[in-house]
Order: C-alpha cells, then sequence, then structure tokens
C-alpha cells in the first residue's frame, strides 16, 4: 500500500469520452478541477511522487461512477499540465468503453466502476478534509477531497464517521490542500 493517497470525488465529472479537451470546465463537468489534483498529488520538481495514489472518482453522465486510479509508483506518460492529464482520462474513457472489471488503459492509470465506499474499503486511515474539521492530520494516508460541490447526503453517510481535519480557517482549492498536505507530511 503506498505511504499516501488522494480521493477526489468528482459530482459532475462525465463518464464518457463526449467532451473536447479545450472544454474541461463546462463540457467534461468540472474535470479541471479534478487534474489540477492530480498534478498537486503526484508532481515534484524535476519527478513524481512514487509514494502517492490518486484516485479520481467520476459521478457525472452517463454512466457513474467510474473511479481512475493513478499510481505514482507505476504511472507513465503524466506530464504536469491539465490537457494532458485530461487527455489520458478522456483515451482511458475511450477504451474502457462497456467494460465492467478494472482495466489498465496506460501505464500506472487503472479505471473501475467503483464509487465512493468501495475505493475507501481498499485505503488505510482515511480522513475527510472540511473547513468544519478539528482532528489532526496524525497517522492519516488517505484524504478525501471534492471538486466545487459539497458532498450529497449518499456521500456523507459514508464519510460521516471519519475523521475530519482542516489546513485552516480559510476554504482553499482541493488542489492547494493537496499541495499544504505533502509540505506538512514531508517535513516530517
Amino acid at each position: 500500500m503506498t505511504e499516501r493517497n488522494f480521493v477526489i470525488i468528482g459530482h459532475r465529472a462525465h463518464t464518457a469520452a463526449d467532451w473536447k479537451l479545450d472544454d474541461l470546465c463546462g463540457g467534461a463537468g468540472r474535470l479541471d478541477v479534478l487534474v489540477r489534483c492530480v498534478t498537486a498529488s503526484l508532481w515534484k520538481s524535476h519527478g513524481i511522487r512514487k509514494e502517492t495514489n490518486v484516485w479520481l472518482i467520476l459521478n457525472g453522465p452517463p454512466n457513474a461512477p467510474i473511479t481512475v486510479h493513478f499510481s505514482g509508483e507505476k504511472i507513465r506518460y503524466l506530464n504536469p499540465d491539465e490537457r494532458s492529464t485530461a487527455a489520458l482520462i478522456r483515451n482511458g474513457l475511450i477504451k474502457y468503453k462497456n467494460q465492467n472489471d478494472a482495466l489498465e488503459t496506460s501505464p500506472g492509470i487503472t479505471m473501475e466502476r467503483i464509487g465512493l465506499e468501495d475505493v475507501l474499503m481498499k485505503l488505510p486511515n482515511p480522513v475527510l478534509l472540511s473547513e468544519t474539521g478539528k482532528d489532526n492530520i496524525g497517522n492519516s494516508a488517505t484524504f478525501i477531497l471534492g471538486d466545487d460541490k459539497d458532498p450529497t447526503e449518499s456521500e456523507m453517510k459514508v464519510l460521516d464517521n471519519l475523521p475530519k481535519i482542516n489546513l485552516g480557517n480559510e476554504s482553499l482549492l482541493s488542489s492547494a490542500c493537496i499541495t499544504l498536505i505533502h509540505h506538512r507530511l514531508d517535513g516530517n
């Protein structure tokens, strides 16, 4: 199991490759937020964080959920820009169409028809980032964030019993939260 896991919920992120790379904000259902989180999670100066995994939960139309798993240890062909990361997801969705089992769509990128609850069952010590969180990072290894929407009622049923942490008094972009978490944990 990897040292750090980031789970990002994409409430409107499309589960089909029915969008253009020029329209990640609208046509892809705010996929821009998710690909920024991939970059913040996996990239460091001159390389990839091999001890980190990213799990994007695509909950948008037409066939939610699909989870895209980026393995820092196995990833290839990842560049630090939004467009090329989105292209890896888009090409993966094309390959994954009509699949039910997990499929590695590119080296280090696997797609699977599972949602939040199933993803969290695979991962150690999850915590939810929340503006109202009071708990410390402690020995947390899995950090759950979202896009620009709050968790749904059904998601909160899964998340309610988890420790909740915050990173300060201000509401921050998910990608900025990931950078701060790395900063805090790298210092230890």
